[in-house]
C-alpha cells in the first residue's frame, strides 16, 4: 500500500467550504465584522441592516446625520475594510 500525500487540514477545509457553497457566507460574515470594526460601537448601534453583493456593502443607518458623514468618509471607510479583509473585496458602499 503506498502512502498518500500529506494534504494539510485548512487547505482541505476551504476545499470543503467551496465545494459546499459556504464560502461566500463566510467572506460575507468577515466583511460585516470588518464594517463593525472599522465604523465603532456607535455606528454599528445605528446600523439596522447591512448585506452584501458583488462587491458592494449596502448598509442601512437609521441616523440622517450619520448617513451623511458616513457617505463622505466612505472611500476611507472601503480602504480600512479591504486591509482588514487583506484584498479589495469591497469596491462600493450604498447607504440608505
Amino acid at each position: 500500500m503506498r502512502r498518500q500525500k500529506a494534504v494539510l487540514l485548512g487547505d482541505l477545509f476551504g476545499e470543503f467550504l467551496k465545494s459546499e457553497g459556504l464560502e461566500q457566507g463566510i467572506k460575507r460574515m468577515e466583511v460585516f465584522e470588518a464594517w463593525d470594526t472599522t465604523v465603532g460601537v456607535r455606528i454599528t448601534e445605528l446600523t439596522s441592516e447591512k448585506f452584501f453583493k458583488d462587491g458592494r456593502l449596502y448598509c442601512k443607518i437609521s441616523s440622517s446625520v450619520a448617513r451623511t458623514q458616513l457617505f463622505t468618509q466612505r472611500l476611507e471607510i472601503i480602504k480600512k475594510i479591504n486591509d482588514i479583509m487583506g484584498s479589495k473585496i469591497v469596491k462600493e458602499i450604498i447607504f440608505k
